[in-house]
């Protein structure tokens, strides 16, 4: 459906069989497709970085110029390697995640998503604990990440987040709950690039109006959840916490509750 969507809007020729889609298009095509559709969706297009992580993803790593040529069957119908769904499916999902969650800090520029583990790995690395970026997951269909900076300068991923986690409570106040999380790739103080997205604390307000205690739900990461300046265990003893692991995204994410005051009868 996805592929045939994008035939009929940008790449039929005059006097084509109607409802008919070319085996193959060429990736720039594609990829300028790909950008409007994602435009529209979500308010901003996606850049040449982008579109060069999508050209990696879509041919499996052998892309090697705009002009090469796209299957159907490599946009829709094959799995992505290592994976059980396809490159549509990973990027519609990715968009509609967006649209619908991220669509303030994605304008914002303040999600890269776009880049490879490796990539962010690699980009992290050299930077001062507690720098953090966004990335949207490769395993995890509509899913998006926070890979970090740890005191000894280790790279760690949280398992990714998706629109039921985001129903719940919002990346921003996701990033705002858990304080070792402190500048925004580069050097963003994480209030500044999104406290605009915080949701106010009202705690003039402790009970709802039938008496019942409002409660508060927080994102921690056992054995992380102090200020950023509090020396971390240089190894984490918790499966939970584990060194970057090239075949996935690192599970970290718990969550408690707490109440705004004491308890109503």
């Amino acid at each position: 459906m996805g592929y045939r969507y994008l035939g009929q809007m940008r790449f039929q020729k005059p006097g084509r069989v109607p409802f008919t889609v070319p085996d193959k298009v060429p990736w720039n095509k594609v990829a300028e497709t790909l950008s409007l559709k994602f435009r529209a969706a979500t308010g901003r297009p996606l850049t040449d970085e982008n579109l060069c992580f999508l050209a990696q993803k879509a041919f499996r790593g052998n892309f090697t110029d705009n002009n090469q040529l796209l299957s159907w069957a490599q946009f829709c119908k094959e799995p992505l390697n290592e994976r059980n769904f396809t490159f549509w499916e990973w990027f519609y999902a990715v968009m509609k995640l967006t649209r619908e969650h991220l669509r303030g800090p994605w304008m914002d520029n303040a999600i890269l998503g776009f880049i490879r583990k490796k990539q962010a790995e690699e980009m992290l690395q050299n930077c001062p604990n507690g720098t953090f970026l966004l990335r949207f997951s490769d395993s995890e269909l509509g899913g998006i990440t926070i890979a970090w900076v740890s005191e000894n300068q280790e790279v760690f991923m949280l398992q990714p987040f998706t629109s039921k986690d985001f129903g719940i409570r919002s990346l921003a106040d996701r990033i705002s709950d858990l304080n070792h999380l402190v500048n925004l790739y580069p050097d963003i103080p994480k209030d500044i690039a999104f406290n605009k997205y915080y949701t106010p604390f009202q705690d003039s307000q402790p009970t709802t109006s039938n008496g019942y205690v409002r409660p508060l739900l927080v994102t921690q990461i056992p054995g992380w959840n102090g200020p950023a300046s509090v020396s971390y265990p240089n190894t984490p003893q918790h499966s939970f916490l584990q060194s970057p692991d090239p075949g996935r995204d690192t599970p970290s994410v718990a969550s408690r509750y707490g109440n705004y005051g004491a308890n109503v009868c």
